[in-house]
């Protein structure tokens, strides 16, 4: 027996012995008679033509209102209005699809045909005998010319939440309308993603939100799609979605802890995803769910869907990885080498890294403090709107920042990352005259204590160029050395250490690369370290040994190089910035599909290699 297996079968006895003696993991619990009230707000909303009202809201209607017998007649009035909402005109090139919101001109968001469909298919499959028979024809006609829409509609393997939904709708759809070709091209989908997903990752890697999505896809084709074989992979899916949920959970703050391809709030990583871990018994309280796909605001106590896609995970998924402290994440999320992830997580801090970027909405580089929910998150990412929180909702509300080159290396918890833009040259998306100026956010907990070099600082102090920074909660610290910090002039930027208002929970450290709208490229160069158990002594031994750490950086025209002597060797990046080129990086974590300690988890719940 080796000593690696020796270690995860102890820790396997600890995680199931305290998973034995916890309660039951709580129930989506809702109340019937409060239900009913939240169908009358809804269908105040649904039965009235002159209030909008959104497609998921109307099907989500139909089918709760389903799960409790109500009032079939307003089912299917509702499933009329959504008729009417379907582009139902032949030549054009989003027919079958679905208006996402009834005050649209036209079909304006793609996604609307599979998030429509979704709930079709569950309706159909499932609660066909509640309908009228005008409804059910209603829905079978809606189903069928969706089948159209929903092809014409191209969705890219590591669009995650999107193709799993795709491949689970032409199923659904296919075995309700007796179309074995539909049904057995959502079978394909699906086992095209398997496949791609065993090879490299899942692409929206850390999705607070899009995970919840991604586990109620899975559970609807576990349960009840046709093939016995197809429902026994999704089943594996599903293990592999909780299994990269343990490996990167922070318990202590009640949250995914990492990196993340999308997310709607940059601050404390809250997202759909709570529904399921609510029902596994990882939260303190019970999450406030957004309203998305309701009518009138999220409904807590109108439960047929949530139970029918509630998948708890079991305890040897899932404890014996979330009691392995400190751990070492490693995740791949696409094709490429640096289409990875690296997460370190220790009892009272966590440092996470992906080692490039992807989207407008992603976290790139995370970490975490202390031992509660109310803390915030640290966050560290370039944006220009003047919004370093990620408060200012666009349109979908989404708070979208730039997406810089980036590489990096993690080894445990030491970071060296490198992030270089030249905004309105390399994304079309920033337009002139949007942007008000160019800056790196850091955000830091206004609970924890900040210091510059010996001495720790209020907000309004400016880092002088060169200086350890330490961010210090309790017992644990994160430390933050600026190597390279450049405006779009070339001159050096600066960083200072600001609040916002008075009371806020969050702060931030801020480089101005661009006092206004940005006409050039900046570039910066950053070593990160984090450490926990440290009394005030061991606090000032380790902050003097971070800030004595070589670091060694250069900038040659586009050309980045930097290495720092980590303390488990030397980490080192060179790479061209304006050609996003990185031609070295190492010294970081060993590649793997999804592996904790150096054990690819990920390869054997997939049962790749065998």
């Amino acid at each position: 027996m080796t000593t690696t297996f020796r270690r995860w079968v102890l820790v396997l006895s600890l995680g199931l012995g305290v998973a034995s003696a916890r309660s039951a993991p709580p129930a989506w619990t809702a109340e019937p008679g409060l239900g009913v009230k939240a169908l009358e707000h809804m269908w105040a909303v649904a039965g009235d033509p002159a209030r909008t009202v959104g497609i998921r809201g109307l099907f989500r209607f139909a089918l709760e209102a389903n799960g409790l017998g109500w009032h079939p007649e307003r089912v299917e009035a509702a499933l009329a209005r959504a008729r009417s909402m379907q582009d139902l005109e032949p030549a054009s090139k989003t027919f079958g699809n679905f208006k996402w919101s009834s005050g649209h001109s036209g079909v304006l968001d793609l996604n609307a045909v599979e998030f429509s469909a979704q709930l079709m298919g569950f309706i159909r499959l499932r609660q066909s005998e509640r309908l009228t028979p005008t409804a059910r024809a209603l829905l079978d006609a809606m189903m069928t010319d969706a089948i159209a829409g929903l092809r014409s509609h191209v969705v890219k393997i590591d669009y995650t939440n999107i193709f799993v939904m795709k491949a689970w709708v032409l199923i659904a759809l296919g075995e309700a309308l007796g179309r074995p070709d539909v049904a057995d091209d959502g079978y394909r989908r699906f086992d095209a993603w398997m496949a791609w997903t065993a090879k490299h990752g899942i692409g929206e890697y850390g999705a607070v939100v899009y995970y919840g999505i991604d586990l109620d896809s899975l559970a609807l084709i576990a349960r009840f799609a046709g093939r016995a074989e197809v429902r026994a992979q999704a089943e594996r899916a599903i293990r592999y979605v909780w299994t990269d949920l343990a490996a990167n959970w922070w318990a202590p703050g009640d949250r995914m802890g990492g990196t993340n391809a999308r997310t709607y709030d940059y601050l404390f990583g809250k997202g759909y995803t709570e529904a399921h871990t609510w029902t596994a018994g990882w939260l303190r309280t019970r999450p406030e769910l957004e309203g998305a796909g309701w009518l009138g605001g999220v409904q807590p106590n109108l439960s047929t869907f949530r139970d029918a896609v509630m998948w708890r995970p079991e305890p040897e998924w899932t404890e014996a990885i979330r009691a392995d402290v400190p751990r070492a994440v490693v995740q791949q999320w696409g094709e490429r080498p640096e289409h990875r992830a690296v997460n370190w997580i220790g009892r009272r801090v966590s440092l996470a890294t992906s080692g490039a970027a992807r989207s407008r909405d992603e976290r790139t580089l995370v970490a975490n403090l202390g031992d509660s929910p109310a803390v915030p998150q640290l966050t560290m990412f370039m944006e220009g709107r003047g919004d370093p929180y990620g408060l200012k909702k666009l349109v979908g509300g989404k708070a979208l920042h730039f997406v810089p080159f980036i590489a990096t290396v993690q080894r445990g918890p030491e970071v060296l990352q490198v992030l270089s833009d030249d905004p309105l040259k390399t994304d079309p998306r920033n337009k002139a005259g949007d942007l008000v100026y160019f800056a790196t956010q850091f955000t830091v907990p206004a609970a924890a204590e900040v210091w510059i070099g010996d001495m720790p600082v209020q907000p309004g102090a400016t880092v002088p160029a060169g200086a350890a920074v330490c961010v210090r909660l309790g017992d644990a610290v994160l430390g933050l050395r600026v190597l390279l910090a450049t405006t779009t002039a070339g001159e050096v930027a600066t960083m200072r250490f600001l609040a916002d208002a008075p009371g806020d929970a969050v702060r931030r450290l801020t480089v101005i690369h661009a006092e206004g709208e940005p006409k050039g490229r900046a570039t910066l160069a950053v070593y990160l370290r984090a450490a926990e158990g440290l009394d005030d002594a061991g606090f000032e031994k380790w902050r003097r040994a971070f800030a004595a750490t070589r670091a060694e950086v250069n900038l040659a025209g586009d050309v980045v190089t930097a290495e720092v002597a980590g303390a488990q060797g030397p980490m080192r990046i060179e790479a061209d910035v304006a050609k996003g080129e990185q031609r070295v990086v190492s010294g970081g974590e060993p590649t793997a599909l999804l592996s904790v300690n150096g054990r690819d988890v990920g390869r054997e719940v997939l049962g790749v290699g065998r």
